[in-house]
């Protein structure tokens, strides 16, 4: 994956993650991505953020609300999060360039995360294919 183009030289996320008002650390370090998705890994513990817009985008600001994307965030401690339940992510598409702004959006657990809640904010620059 080349980490040129567009003028954007960087691949990079600034997320911040609470599940039931707790900081998790996410600091990943792998990142891939097409029209259609991202998806953010921290190699060091095996978490990740995957997003499916539920859609392919094309060239422009899009404005997704919480019923119009799916979330697939495994934390450190190995709970499943799928279940959007509020919130919102601004993607604005230049070339192949995708950048993500993640506004309150929460996701109930699911499966080993069941009855637990994360809270997704930040942003994310990512060069997909």
């Amino acid at each position: 994956m080349s980490n040129v183009c567009n003028s954007t030289t960087t691949v990079e996320a600034n997320i911040s993650v609470r599940i039931d008002g707790q900081d998790q650390g996410f600091f990943p370090n792998q990142f891939s991505g097409s029209s259609s998705g991202v998806k953010l890994v921290a190699s060091s513990d095996t978490t990740h953020l995957e997003i499916d817009y539920g859609q392919s985008l094309g060239q422009g600001t899009h404005n997704l609300t919480h019923t119009q994307f799916q979330i697939d965030y495994l934390d450190p401690a190995g709970r499943t999060f799928t279940h959007p339940v509020a919130g919102t992510i601004q993607v604005k598409v230049v070339g192949n360039v995708h950048m993500g702004t993640l506004t309150g959006v929460k996701v109930d657990g699911t499966g080993s995360g069941a009855g637990a809640q994360a809270l997704l904010s930040g942003t994310y620059v990512i060069i997909v294919s």
